[in-house]
């Protein structure tokens, strides 16, 4: 018997979000099959079915997780620098920049999903937004408690975060996230 067949639901459910994490991040959505998460996680396909009747159940779920696990570390990675005694309008993009650098940065897994129009329906569009409302909300809630009160300031942030983690992707480079860092600091002027 296959280590695959004794696993529990709840650990076949880990295994299969993660190898999906990994291909849908790496090769897009459109690029992955059901097979392919198949043969990378080692379970059964009559498995994966039954505990996602469909490609668009899995997207779902993935995007689930990796929100959950983006968020836990971008709350943690922005909060141990305002720690240090990061301001926190720029403790994100330090953030971000040490992401930059992990091997295999693609940018946000979440605005590469909403991309693939022909992948992604209604319910991956409001996941999505959930998480894009998330990141404003945890930069709302550092900003306004580190003193800065322009209300516009989160929104202003987490466009320049969303814009840095596009451009530093697709121009392999660390410049726009350096370029955003600026930019909020000198929002920061103007609300001074």
């Amino acid at each position: 018997m296959s280590p695959a067949a004794t696993m529990t639901d709840a650990e076949a459910v880990a295994a299969l979000l993660a190898v999906a994490d990994g291909l849908f991040y790496d090769r897009g959505i459109a690029g992955v099959g059901m097979s392919d998460v198949r043969d990378a996680s080692g379970v059964s396909l009559r498995r994966l079915y039954h505990l996602y009747p469909s490609k668009r159940d899995l997207v779902a779920a993935w995007l689930n997780d990796r929100h959950i696990r983006w968020m836990a570390w971008f709350v943690a990675a922005t909060d141990a620098r305002i720690a240090d005694g990061v301001d926190a309008v720029v403790a994100p993009f330090d953030a971000i920049e040490e992401w930059a650098s992990s091997p295999g940065y693609r940018g946000c897994a979440f605005l590469n999903a909403i991309a693939e129009t022909t992948e992604i329906d209604e319910g991956h569009r409001q996941i999505v937004a959930d998480h894009k409302r998330s990141l404003i909300e945890y930069l709302r809630r550092i900003i306004d408690s580190s003193g800065h009160a322009a209300p516009w300031l989160p929104d202003a942030v987490a466009v320049l975060v969303d814009g840095a983690i596009v451009q530093s992707a697709a121009l392999r480079s660390h410049a726009p996230i350096a370029a955003a860092r600026s930019a909020a600091v000198g929002a920061l002027v103007g609300v001074r």
